[in-house]
C-alpha cells in the first residue's frame, strides 16, 4: 500500500472517529413485544395491562415496546401459551386453566373460590406464590411479568339462577380447566370446557345452560344479553397470568429487565386491591344493563364451597409435594 493511500485510509478512520463523538455511538436496537390479550378492550382490565405497557415503553426509554392485541387478535386465551413457548408470539395473558397441564402447581389457583374477596389477604397471597410460579414457568421458556389475582366470580344463565347447591343438577355449565369441572361434577352439573371468547355463542345457541365467568369479563363481553340469570359469588375464580417468550426476554439488557419487573410489581400493589370494588361495579353496571342479578348470601356461599371442598384433595394428589408450599400459603386463607 503506498503512503499517500495509507494517509487516506487514517484520515476515514479519523473522520469516523470524529463523527461517532459528534452524534454518539449507535442506538441498541429497540425490542417490540407483541403481546396477545384474550379479553376486550373495554373490560376494566384493560386499563392496568395498558398502564403496564405504557410505563414500560416510558421507563426503558423507549428501549422495549409492548404492543397489545386485544379481543384475540393474535392468538385464542387456550391458544396463548403455546404461542408465546415456541415464540410464535412475543407475550400474552392467559388464566391459569390453561397453565395447568404443563405447570401443574397452578392447579391451586384455577377452582372457584380459590381466593377470598379481601383485598389485602388477596394482594399479599399473590405475591407471596408469583415467584415460586415463575420459577416454575421459567422452566417452559415461559417468563412470568405477574399474576393478578380474581374477585366476583358469577354463575351468568339462559334459565333461571343458581343460588344453592341443588340448583346446579343437572345443567350444563361451562367451565374453565379440570378442576373446575370437577367442582361442577361434585354439584350434579355437567362441565363443557369452552374458550372464553366462544361463551357467548354458547349460551345464545343453549350448547350450556350457565357459565362460570368474573363480573368484569361478563359485562365485557355483554354475557348478560344471552345469560341474564346472574348470581354474584363474589370471591376468586382463576388468576391471570402476564408473561413473554423466555428467549425474547433475554434479548433485553438486564437493566431494563429489572425496570420492567419494578414496574410490574407496582402493577399489582395498585391494582390487585381495586379487583373487589371493580367487580361490584360492573355487577351494578350489568344491572342497569338489565341482568338480573342475585347476590348469593354467606350461608349460600358457605354451603356452595362445603359442597365443592373435595376438589383441594384431589388437586393435592394430582400435584403432589411440589405444591405444598403453595398450598400452604392458601390454605391460611381458605
Amino acid at each position: 500500500m503506498g503512503v499517500f493511500t495509507r494517509l487516506c485510509s487514517m484520515k476515514s478512520l479519523l473522520g469516523a472517529a470524529v463523527l461517532a463523538g459528534a452524534f454518539g455511538a449507535a442506538p441498541a436496537r429497540a425490542e417490540t413485544i407483541e403481546f396477545a390479550v384474550w379479553y376486550s378492550e373495554r373490560d376494566f382490565y384493560a386499563d392496568f395491562i395498558r398502564d403496564w405497557a405504557a410505563e414500560v415503553g416510558k421507563r426503558t426509554q423507549g428501549r422495549v415496546n409492548v404492543k397489545l392485541h386485544f379481543s384475540g387478535a393474535l392468538t385464542s386465551a387456550k391458544e396463548t401459551v403455546a404461542a408465546v413457548r415456541t415464540g410464535a408470539v412475543g407475550g400474552g395473558t392467559t388464566s391459569v386453566s390453561f397453565v395447568t397441564g404443563i405447570v401443574k402447581e397452578t392447579s391451586y389457583m384455577e377452582p372457584i373460590f380459590w381466593i377470598p374477596d379481601n383485598p389485602d389477604v388477596a394482594t399479599r397471597t399473590v405475591q407471596q406464590i408469583t415467584p415460586k410460579i415463575a420459577e416454575r414457568l421459567r422452566t417452559h421458556n415461559l417468563e412470568l411479568m405477574f399474576m393478578m389475582p380474581s374477585a366476583g366470580v358469577i354463575a351468568a344463565c339462559v334459565n333461571d339462577h343458581v343460588k344453592d347447591p341443588a340448583d346446579w343438577k343437572g345443567r350444563k355449565v361451562r367451565a374453565a380447566g379440570r378442576w373446575q369441572g370437577v367442582q361442577m361434577r361434585l354439584l350434579g352439573a355437567t362441565a363443557v370446557a369452552i374458550d372464553p371468547g366462544e361463551v357467548y355463542i354458547a349460551l345464545q345457541n343453549k350448547t350450556v345452560d350457565c357459565t362460570l365467568f368474573l363480573a368484569n369479563l361478563a359485562l365485557s363481553g355483554k354475557i348478560h344479553e344471552v345469560a341474564p340469570n346472574i348470581t354474584y359469588f363474589r370471591e376468586g375464580v382463576n388468576s391471570s397470568l402476564y408473561f413473554v417468550n423466555a428467549d425474547a426476554w433475554k434479548k433485553i439488557s438486564p437493566e431494563d429487565r429489572k425496570v420492567i419487573g419494578e414496574i410490574s410489581q407496582e402493577t399489582v400493589a395498585k391494582t390487585a386491591p381495586k379487583q373487589v370494588e371493580q367487580q361490584e361495579a360492573a355487577i351494578q353496571q350489568l344491572e342497569k344493563a338489565g341482568a338480573k342479578v342475585y347476590r348469593a348470601t354467606d350461608a349460600q356461599i358457605a354451603a356452595t364451597k362445603k359442597a365443592v371442598a373435595p376438589v383441594w384433595d384431589q388437586v393435592r394428589t394430582f400435584v403432589g409435594p411440589s405444591g405444598d408450599e403453595i398450598r400452604d400459603i392458601l390454605m391460611k386463607n381458605w
